[in-house]
């Protein structure tokens, strides 16, 4: 499987250990496991219970995610396939997709520090299906890849690749160079190298759309490779499932996510690129869209916003990773994608005393010429009505999602920090509002109302 750059179609990429599906119907969900039309989120806690992992799914409703009807899950819940062990990092990465086709979003779950019995750090993704997460599929590399630190898990997305009703599942590995896989039923996979190199790449993220507008879902990967570069490649979807096309000349980040930002009916890659070292970014970082073509993704009409760009608040400081997380989605309901990114490590002064890596979150606009900094809005614990107060180390921004969680149409912003209360960390939800989005709106999702553990760094992965 893994001994080209290409796609190399195969039947044993990944080893599934199958459980039963629950009921079977036509239609397919977008990130809503309980059918009630409205866009579930999801918080992945690696860092749990001594790195054991634990996803919390937390249903959306008319007021913003509701909190009491939570689904806590490790991997010793009930139809969980694998066991929860020290340094698993299960909820490592996380991702949405309707695998069974029954209307109802399925979990596909990272667990990258997964180890056997004699392989550390070998890397697995469990898939549970909705709407009870009580049976799934196991997913393995296969004999024919070095086991030992491979870190399977570390990236997942997921989309229908091959447009046949049911969403399929990407995955990637960071050890010995890298590697991808892609899986589209037990009998069809494929899957290669990602780098040429035998050591490790890092940080990767991936994201799922149709960057070419031919019916087929396409990925895109960010990686930093061995040199310390950031990369961007992208996988073309199609009949027979994923193939990959290439890496792109714009450089790669730390995150990735996919929205029609200038709205032309094609997907764009929104590329968060946090650091100059690695992506070549403004000081302070950035955030770069490559627009969707006929042909797939391309440099040319690329846009980079930061916060020396006209309209954007804040100022452009060296370390304030601004593109650390990205996000996509219409907030205000004008048929343009706008952007979410968070810059983590921003420092906030107040009552003359500096916070440092408080954290900020900025929500950038989509228009027809593509992202701008007009409009821009930024979102951190000192703004009025946004729940709770800036402290040194929160991270605010550490995750971002930009999504319906309230049924009316319109994007809302959710948006973790990590670092809150000694790590505990939290999920800030803000609701859109027509053209605006109040901080009143805001909802506090901690650690008493989530039930997740001490030190567990809720808001380090959200998704959608």
């Amino acid at each position: 499987m893994l001994g080209g750059a290409g796609a190399v179609p195969c039947t044993t990429a990944l080893s599934p250990v199958a459980f039963a599906a629950e009921g079977n119907a036509p239609e397919t969900a977008e990130g809503d496991y309980n059918g009630d039309g409205v866009t579930d989120l999801i918080a992945g806690t690696p860092k749990a219970s001594s790195s054991r992992g634990r996803v919390t799914v937390v249903p959306g409703g008319d007021e913003g995610p509701v909190g009491g009807a939570r689904i806590s899950l490790t991997q010793t819940s009930t139809g969980v396939p694998g066991v929860s062990e020290s340094g698993d990092e299960w909820g490592a990465a996380t991702a949405w997709g309707d695998l069974n086709g029954d209307g109802h979003a399925d979990l596909v779950i990272g667990a990258p520090g997964e180890d056997d019995s004699s392989h550390k750090d070998r890397g697995a993704v469990t898939m549970l299906y909705g709407p009870t997460f009580r049976s799934g599929t196991d997913m393995q590399l296969s004999a024919d890849f070095h086991y030992p630190g491979a870190r399977f898990g570390s990236a997942v997305a997921s989309g229908d690749f091959n447009a046949d009703g049911k969403d399929d599942v990407f995955s990637v590995a960071t050890g010995t160079g890298g590697s991808w896989a892609a899986r589209l039923d037990p009998e069809h996979e494929s899957g290669g190298s990602l780098t040429p190199g035998d050591t490790a790449i890092a940080f990767p993220d991936a994201a799922s759309g149709d960057f070419n507008r031919d019916g087929y879902a396409d990925v895109a990967l960010t990686y930093r490779d061995q040199a310390g570069k950031g990369k961007l490649a992208w996988f073309r979807g199609g009949r027979s499932g994923l193939s990959r096309v290439g890496v792109l000349s714009v450089p790669g980040g730390r995150s990735v996510a996919v929205g029609d930002v200038n709205g032309n009916g094609y997907d764009d890659l929104v590329i968060g690129q946090p650091y100059t070292a690695e992506s070549g970014a403004h000081a302070g970082g950035q955030v770069t869209v490559v627009p969707g073509t006929s042909t797939g993704p391309g440099s040319s009409g690329a846009k980079t916003v930061h916060q020396a760009t006209s309209g954007v608040p804040g100022a452009a400081e060296a370390g304030d990773a601004m593109g650390w997380s990205v996000a996509a989605g219409d907030f205000n309901g004008d048929g343009y994608a706008d952007v979410l990114t968070g810059a983590p490590n921003e420092d906030i002064t107040r009552a003359e005393k500096n916070r440092k890596d408080a954290g900020t979150s900025l929500l950038l606009k989509g228009s027809a010429s593509g992202l701008t900094g007009t409009g821009a809005k930024a979102f951190s614990q000192d703004e009025p009505g946004v729940p709770g107060s800036t402290e040194t180390g929160d991270r605010l921004g550490s995750s971002v999602t930009l999504a319906d969680l309230t049924g009316d149409g319109r994007a809302d912003l959710a948006i973790g920090a990590e670092g809150e209360d000694a790590a505990d960390g939290t999920i800030l939800q803000l609701d859109s509002t027509g053209s605006t989005v109040p901080g009143s709106s805001g909802v506090y999702y901690g650690r008493t109302l989530l039930g997740t553990p001490a030190g567990a760094k809720l808001g380090q992965a959200l998704t959608p």
